[in-house]
């Protein structure tokens, strides 16, 4: 049985947060949290912030606090967040993937 509340769904989407000091890549993402891969993350747990994710046309900022992170190698390399905000234009992009995870499954 599933525990969690919103389908996660793979995804490739590069993410920026402190004006591009940190970078990653989105590798899960759901209605209310992601996932995302980075190297070398150096973050207290509770920390609030803003990520951007460039889209086709625009750049999305989203406000998010992170949950938990992950280490190996000695170095953290993920966290998963939560967002704060869920704007308009990100539950849109969360429709399109899911529509292409549909697509491709089927």
């Amino acid at each position: 049985m599933e525990k969690r509340a919103f389908q996660r769904m793979p995804a490739c989407i590069e993410f920026h947060c402190f004006e591009t000091e940190y970078f990653g890549t989105v590798t899960d993402i759901s209605e209310k949290g992601m996932f995302i891969r980075s190297q070398k993350i150096c973050f207290p747990l509770d920390l609030k912030f803003k990520i951007s994710i460039s889209l086709e046309k625009d750049i999305l900022y989203i406000p998010v606090k992170i949950k938990r992170i992950t280490k190996s190698n000695g170095y953290y390399d993920g966290m998963g967040v939560v967002l704060l905000k869920r704007p308009h234009i990100y539950l849109k992009l969360i429709n399109k993937l899911r529509i292409q995870l549909r697509r491709n499954n089927y």
